[in-house]
């Protein structure tokens, strides 16, 4: 599949266990790590930076007074996810100065990591962070893992971004956080229903940016998805194990 997240669609196709035991299932998954984590660097900077202020007092031709920026080398950032995705967004954060914690289903080797959290220690992690990048893939096991509950416990003027699924965040609690300034700011490539709909509250929040699932594109994308596919190929015909291949349990 074409897509980091082709389980999905696999799961969609509704096939039996036999159909589904008799292919092997590969993905893209690791082709969109570098943009993807670009966007999530872009995304804490401009709610670090106060994007939303800047834009509406250039529009309004507003000089304004002076005002605080928070530093990424201050902050400490949530990484939610150390797949592919998740641990480029780790090192890059940690390259650009910032404490990094993350949370993973199960413990893995980062040496840029603080802390990894686990299975049923995701509040512990949110209250630590200032801000906090979803990468987690859309499963049962994910769905709605950033719950209402969970969004309670965050610190006052969190950044969110969600390079993941949207499915990942429980979204009218996400409105609702992003209103009362719980969340300070969300950059969003993904949201629960895509396209999202024209009456979504999200459209219109001045502290929410909206990417239509496009911060994975680059140029090259499609050369890197055959050159991988190739790869996989080529492992399979060897006899051995493919890259990226598709739990068809949980389907990522």
């Amino acid at each position: 599949t074409t897509a980091a997240g082709g389980g999905a669609q696999v799961r969609q196709a509704g096939l039996s266990r036999e159909q589904l035991d008799r292919i092997t299932f590969t993905t893209s998954a690791g082709v969109h790590a570098a943009p993807l984590a670009e966007f999530a660097v872009f995304g804490v900077l401009a709610g670090a930076k106060l994007l939303p202020r800047l834009t509406a007092q250039k529009h309004d031709r507003t000089w304004g007074g002076a005002f605080l920026m928070r530093q990424l080398s201050q902050m400490t950032v949530l990484v939610a996810g150390m797949g592919h995705i998740g641990n480029r967004c780790i090192d890059d954060f940690h390259a650009l100065g910032a404490r990094v914690i993350a949370y993973n289903r199960s413990v893995h080797d980062n040496p840029n990591v603080s802390a990894v959290y686990t299975t049923g220690q995701l509040g512990e992690a949110v209250e630590q962070a200032d801000a906090i990048v979803v990468t987690l893939p859309g499963t049962e096991r994910t769905n709605k893992l950033l719950s209402a509950e969970i969004l309670q416990q965050v610190r006052p003027g969190t950044i969110l971004v969600n390079v993941g699924r949207g499915t990942v965040i429980d979204q009218a609690a996400m409105v609702n956080a992003l209103a009362d300034g719980r969340l300070a700011f969300a950059a969003l490539d993904v949201v629960a229903d895509e396209p999202l709909p024209t009456d979504s509250p999200l459209w219109g929040l001045p502290n929410v940016i909206i990417s239509p699932h496009t911060a994975g594109l680059d140029a090259h994308e499609d050369r890197s998805i055959a050159e991988l596919f190739a790869r996989s190929a080529t492992l399979i015909l060897d006899g051995r194990e493919p890259l990226n291949r598709v739990n068809t349990v949980e389907f990522y």
